[in-house]
């Protein structure tokens, strides 16, 4: 076993839904990622993938449903305590910065 997969936890998504009004960006989501798993994300522009990850890094809260970190809830727990990284695709964020 290598290390960084010793170290990494599973995260189990069960029954996940977010809704925007009218709009359901998440739907009963459930999904199992094992230690150490690298997985990829692919479905057309709308689908729920920001959203998801937003969830799973904890700027969004979900409507209902259980993320666990291993053994651990962390639907409530803050993002600066989950000690996790997550990278936006665009500097949307940041308009005073340049990608060229």
């Amino acid at each position: 076993m290598r290390s960084h997969e010793r170290d990494a936890l599973p995260i189990s998504i069960k029954g996940v839904a977010k809704t925007y009004g009218a709009v359901h960006a998440l739907d009963d989501v459930s999904l199992e990622v094992k230690s150490g798993e690298f997985i990829t994300l692919l479905e057309p522009s709308g689908s729920g993938k920001t959203t998801l990850l937003m969830v799973i890094a904890g700027f969004t809260r979900p409507d209902c449903g259980s993320l666990k970190f291993g053994d651990r809830e962390v639907i409530r727990t803050p993002p600066h305590l989950r000690d996790l990284g997550m990278t936006f695709q665009s500097y949307a964020l940041f308009p005073h910065m340049t990608c060229c």
